[in-house]
């Protein structure tokens, strides 16, 4: 018997498949994140042995999917997280966008956009075709309409609410509700000692969607439109047909936010119908 094991090393926190030659799950693994590029290697490399760790079976194959990417893993970076972990199989690692479109298992042009911790679209006019993506700029630069994103934007919303420079808004509230403070001047001691990583102030983003509150809902409008801006760009280079696909925390659980999101793009698009993980554990076969 051969098993696949599909990774989806999220900004977040990693999910993993060990999938039979059938694309049946054999078993389910989770961990912490993958991403070596934010995180460094000895996190990286801890939340892989993790995933193996946890499994019943050896794999014959594993394909990565990975948000530290944007396109196949140089051969250096690749050996750097796996080595003495992985050796003596074949390993494959791409963008977390890259399994999402195998995922999508279309034999014609598809386009897959991210919404999770971070944010990116991609696209491709067949599975052999390259694959073109727009946003994926990371947390300092881009990451539109992501978690981070929309996190940030509700902290910034919280304390200017508070202070009376924006306007009032029950953000405030739970920003030191989420984050344990007493009061806001309470969030300067617990986000610069030490600094809050990027994921921790994407956690705040599901307050954000959740809240019936004007100023939580001009946020989602505004970064909705961000990322729809993001993918139109992407889906003017390929056809007009082209399937397209939803995928991370924030289009599943924010159903304002997808429809916003929907809206601005002006055609439809659905969150996938089975997650990145299994299109990862696909491509793993391809590499036997």
């Amino acid at each position: 018997m051969q098993y696949y094991l599909g990774i989806d090393g999220g900004g977040t926190k990693t999910t993993a498949v060990l999938c039979n030659a059938q694309g049946e799950i054999i078993a389910q693994a989770k961990a912490g994140s993958l991403n070596y590029r934010a995180l460094g290697y000895d996190i990286a490399r801890e939340s892989l042995r993790d995933i193996l760790n946890q499994l019943p079976h050896q794999p014959n194959a594993v394909f990565i999917g990975n948000a530290a990417l944007a396109s196949q893993a140089p051969p250096d970076e690749l050996h750097a997280l796996t080595h003495g972990i992985l050796d003596g199989i074949p390993v494959g690692m791409d963008s977390d966008l890259y399994i999402a479109l195998e995922a999508m298992q279309c034999n014609g042009s598809c386009a897959v956009v991210i919404a999770g911790t971070g944010s990116m679209c991609a696209g491709r006019l067949s599975p052999t075709a390259p694959i073109i993506h727009t946003g994926g700029w990371g947390w300092l630069l881009g990451d539109e309409g992501s978690g981070f994103h929309i996190g940030w934007e509700g902290l910034r919303a919280a304390l200017r609410g508070y202070e009376g420079s924006g306007p009032e808004t029950m953000l405030t509230f739970y920003a030191c509700d989420f984050y344990g403070a007493k009061a806001p001047e309470d969030l300067l001691d617990i986000f610069y000692n030490p600094n809050k990583r990027h994921n921790e102030i994407a956690a705040f983003s599901k307050y954000v969607g959740d809240l019936d509150d004007s100023v939580a809902r001009a946020i989602i409008q505004r970064c909705a439109a961000d990322l729809a801006q993001t993918a139109k760009v992407l889906l003017r280079k390929l056809p007009a047909e082209t399937q397209v696909g939803l995928w991370g925390g924030v289009f599943e659980k924010c159903e304002n936010y997808r429809s916003v999101f929907v809206q601005a793009l002006g055609m439809q698009a659905a969150v996938l119908s089975i997650p990145p993980v299994q299109g990862a554990a696909l491509a793993a076969q391809t590499l036997i």
